[in-house]
């Protein structure tokens, strides 16, 4: 999509391609030219697809206007720079910070602007993809790029569009649009650690239909005996436009991961865990242009996840199934003004080493972007979300965005969040976790002003956010001590149940550097400070590092060779210990990584690509206990037909 050009028309939304498809995935989200306008100046310009966020208002959106703190990740970037998985993709954007417990396969956690991991909001498709019990921590642990057309990073409370676990924020995935003449792709890997992979794609279309394919496998011992990671990962989609008002498309999405965990090598009571981990999502949309300015879209999607441990001798098993319909509208009510509203319904089905719970949502949203003259931006929104477990919350949303110049823009928002418990939480799950029936939803506020400048065009640009967040009714996990009632020395000594306790605050800045210094030579940096507080207890939030960095840098020096180098840098942060009875929190090393990455074209088909990781061999551990991999080198080489 990134060099895809969307032609506007009056009172059309005109496909100018010689085939449907990458137009598809701008018509199945956003509306008529009439509604598009309001973020073009000039609507008989073409416009490049990837100035636009969908995820901030549900709708296309123009950077230029967005209040929201967001991000645009491509995979023409990440190729380039050859980061292959979906973790490291988000680790180096500002403010998202990524905790690996352990090597490659093992759990990954997001922590937006320091809101705790289930506080952040997969959108795979158009539809929620994780809650409170439906985790995605193996999902990302294991999740590579393939059949993504672009992800976007939405800082801060977004529960007012997206509901709950949103409080910190909300990555929004779409999977391949395909377009154009028939192609494809075959890739093998192989490296260090006995890694080997391999993967095959294929995506085309016509005026009417476009069809996108991808599947891949990845196998790797990793660095620690008994640590060993097996992945399939799979996606497709295919969508037919019957009519220049009328689409209906399908995707699905699945994983299927198999992993070794040896346990923490600080806790005496570790033992091999052997996970095995499956994700499925599918969704089924049609979309109708009633009129130039009314467009709807319902969707319906189903996500399963099935997730077995087993561990000392016995497995425990969930599965989570969620059955979902989203109905969006959005009115262009006037050329200043367009609403977006909808309703969501989902259906959840928990089954937890063989107990069986369930709920559902029913939930109502509005939002408005309202601009009076071409410099002001202003939005608002309201919802309201019911769980016939926890009962009901309202959320809402405003946000401004000022161009102060040509290149230069003020931005600021407000919002409220909440994240609904999961059923595990309040029914409990067997020998672990007991049940807590009593737990009310976490709730939020939170707000950023933050400001963007570009310069000669958009060579250089830089973006300095400053945030601030606060927690209340948090989530805790309580492990029974011996002086507890219900602790049992026969049974596990990490038993307990989840409570809710006082407020948290998390506060910082996010910088963002880009430099384009000549069509060869490029640059890109982040910094992160962070500030995340438990104020029930007055001690600081664990796995949120004060200060983080990731920064890039890349030369073609050739028209066929491509060489780069990236850093990431964590500093000051705390975790638990588990070696030592009550499991203090302690100061975790700093650390710091150094990636190199070069290719080279032998045929414009070919390509071949080599890199190493933790190229300085750093000793490190991003969750305590659990060492990351040591130095290692991978080479690749991908066939385009």
């Amino acid at each position: 999509m990134n060099n895809t050009l969307l032609s506007l028309n009056t009172g059309r939304f005109l496909l100018a391609f010689t085939c449907v498809a990458t137009a598809l995935a701008t018509a199945a989200r956003a509306q008529t030219d009439a509604t598009v306008a309001m973020a073009v100046p000039d609507q008989h310009e073409a416009v490049r697809l990837d100035n636009y966020v969908v995820s901030a208002s549900r709708t296309p959106q123009d950077l230029r206007y967005t209040p929201s703190s967001v991000s645009v990740i491509t995979p023409a970037e990440l190729a380039a720079s050859q980061i292959t998985d979906l973790r490291s993709a988000l680790a180096a954007e500002p403010g998202v910070g990524i905790v690996n417990t352990g090597a490659t396969g093992g759990p990954s956690s997001v922590f937006i602007r320091g809101a705790n991991s289930y506080q952040t909001l997969f959108v795979v498709d158009g539809v929620r993809m994780n809650d409170r019990s439906a985790a995605y921590q193996n999902f990302l642990g294991d999740a590579d790029l393939g059949g993504i057309d672009r992800i976007e990073v939405l800082r801060g409370p977004q529960s007012t569009l997206y509901g709950s676990s949103a409080m910190g924020g909300v990555i929004a995935i779409d999977t391949t649009h395909g377009c154009g003449d028939a192609r494809g792709t075959l890739s093998a890997l192989a490296g260090s650690f006995s890694t080997v992979g391999g993967s095959a794609s294929v995506q085309g279309g016509s005026k009417t239909l476009g069809y996108s394919g991808f599947i891949s496998r990845v196998v790797t011992d990793n660095d620690q005996p008994n640590n060993n990671s097996k992945t399939w990962n799979f996606a497709t989609r295919v969508e037919y436009a019957p009519s220049e008002t009328t689409l209906v498309g399908i995707t699905f999405r699945a994983q299927d991961g198999d992993y070794q965990q040896p346990g923490a090598v600080n806790d005496p009571y570790a033992s091999l865990s052997l996970i095995e981990a499956k994700n499925y999502l599918g969704t089924i949309y049609g979309q109708i242009h009633f009129s130039p300015e009314v467009t709807s879209r319902l969707t319906a999607g189903w996500h399963q996840r099935d997730y077995a441990s087993t561990s000392y001798g016995s497995t425990s098993s969930y599965r989570n199934t969620r059955d979902i319909l989203d109905w969006q509208n959005t009115w262009a009510a006037t050329r200043e003004m367009e609403i977006v509203a909808g309703v969501n319904y989902e259906r959840s089905y928990y089954t937890v080493n063989g107990q069986q719970t369930n709920d559902t949502v029913k939930a109502a949203y509005v939002s408005a972007t309202y601009r009076p003259i071409e410099t002001l931006t202003l939005t608002g929104g309201l919802r309201g979300d019911d769980y016939s477990s926890v009962g009901s919350a309202v959320t809402w949303r405003s946000g401004l965005s000022w161009l102060l110049a040509k290149g230069s823009k003020l931005r600021a928002t407000y919002g409220t969040g909440f994240t609904a418990p999961g059923s595990d939480d309040r029914f409990g799950s067997g020998l672990y976790q007991i049940a807590n029936p009593n737990l009310r939803p976490e709730k939020s506020q939170g707000w950023d002003v933050g400001f963007d400048q570009e310069l000669f065009g958009k060579a250089y640009t830089a973006s300095l956010t400053y945030f601030h967040n606060r927690y209340t009714n948090l989530f805790d996990w309580h492990t029974f001590a011996p002086t507890d009632p219900e602790y049992d020395a026969t049974k596990s000594p990490y038993r307990g149940y989840t409570r809710n306790i006082g407020h948290a605050t998390t506060g910082g800045v996010e910088l963002a550097l880009n430099a384009k210094f000549n069509d060869r030579f490029s640059a890109r940096a982040a910094y992160t400070y962070l500030d995340a507080m438990n104020d029930s207890s007055a001690i600081r939030l664990t796995r949120r590092p004060r200060h983080s960095v990731d920064g890039e840098v890349r030369f073609q020096a050739t028209d066929s060779w491509l060489i780069g180098t990236g850093l990431h840098i964590v500093a000051d942060r705390e975790d638990i210990d588990y070696s030592t009875y009550p499991y203090p929190q302690a100061r975790v090393e700093d650390y710091t990584t150094v990636r190199l990455f070069t290719s080279y074209a032998l045929h414009k088909d070919i390509l071949i690509k080599l890199r190493v990781e933790n190229a300085l061999d750093e000793k490190y551990s991003e969750v305590l206990g659990y060492p990351a991999l040591p130095r290692a080198v991978y080479g690749s080489v991908e066939w385009k037909f």
